[in-house]
């Protein structure tokens, strides 16, 4: 891997991590196409100062109300009242993504990290994206219950295709929720699960001779393509619909099969 690979992929990891498009997808598709191979860093290492670099990219934007929401709830628990605090509706819309990561990382890595799996999630949320925008519901709150189907929506992102901030909001909207609130909950929820993945993969990290240059590459291009997304998208979705990244997924979905059985990913 060279300097402009890492910044490529980073790119990519940063781009596709906020964007309702799939990383996983866009991560078995580039690296092909692009004839990128690990070579001389570590995939693990690499990895998790990707996400490093679209952790800081959210913070970056979502930062401050995250931390209101700390304190607020922590506030709220010291008051008795942090049962029904936003603090407390993160922490539980997380556990199903914790659970799903620690008990199905084998089953995942093993059977669903193929070409096909990718391809039909690609279509699959794809067309619930669609649907969402086209539902009449009575709009509500973030309650509970939507709090929890949120963080379930958020566990099953784990198969490669599906995409978090894609499922995420694509429930929340199906639920009644409020766009906006949607998109806000789903990054917000986003930056526990990527920290809390980033740390416990810290233990396997190792930094060796020029790769330590890759690495920060990789994370600094994480970032800055992260963060333009990420507030690109928030402005997309405040006056269009999901439809044109929908499109994108089946179009992709499309290539993914043809490439994958002309020639293997």
């Amino acid at each position: 891997m060279t300097a402009l690979h890492s910044i490529i992929m980073g790119a990519v990891q940063g781009i596709t991590e906020f964007l309702p498009i799939s990383s996983s997808a866009h991560l078995i598709l580039i690296p092909w196409f692009f004839k990128v191979s690990e070579g001389n860093v570590n995939a693990l290492t690499y990895d998790v100062m990707l996400h490093f670099g679209t952790l800081f990219a959210v913070l970056l934007l979502y930062g401050k109300r995250f931390l209101r929401v700390v304190v607020e709830g922590l506030v709220d628990f010291k008051n008795g009242r942090g049962g029904r605090s936003m603090l407390f509706k993160m922490v539980v819309a997380t556990i199903p993504a914790v659970v799903a990561g620690l008990l199905g990382k084998d089953i995942i890595e093993t059977y669903l990290r193929a070409p096909f799996v990718a391809a039909f999630m690609l279509a699959l949320v794809s067309i619930l994206m669609i649907v969402s925008e086209r539902i009449t519901v009575d709009r509500s709150d973030l309650t509970m219950p939507i709090a929890i189907a949120i963080g379930v929506a958020q566990a099953i992102a784990l198969v490669p295709g599906t995409s978090r901030s894609g499922i995420t909001i694509t429930m929340a909207l199906l639920l009644g929720l409020r766009k906006s609130e949607a998109v806000d909950f789903s990054f917000m929820l986003s930056i526990p699960i990527i920290l809390g993945t980033s740390l416990y993969e810290m233990r396997h990290v190792q930094f060796q001779g020029d790769a330590t240059v890759l690495y920060v590459c990789g994370m600094l291009s994480a970032f800055v393509f992260g963060a333009l997304s990420l507030k690109f998208l928030i402005g997309y979705l405040k006056k269009h619909t999901l439809d044109l990244f929908a499109y994108y997924r089946i179009g992709l979905a499309l290539l993914i099969l043809v490439v994958s059985l002309v020639s293997p990913l």
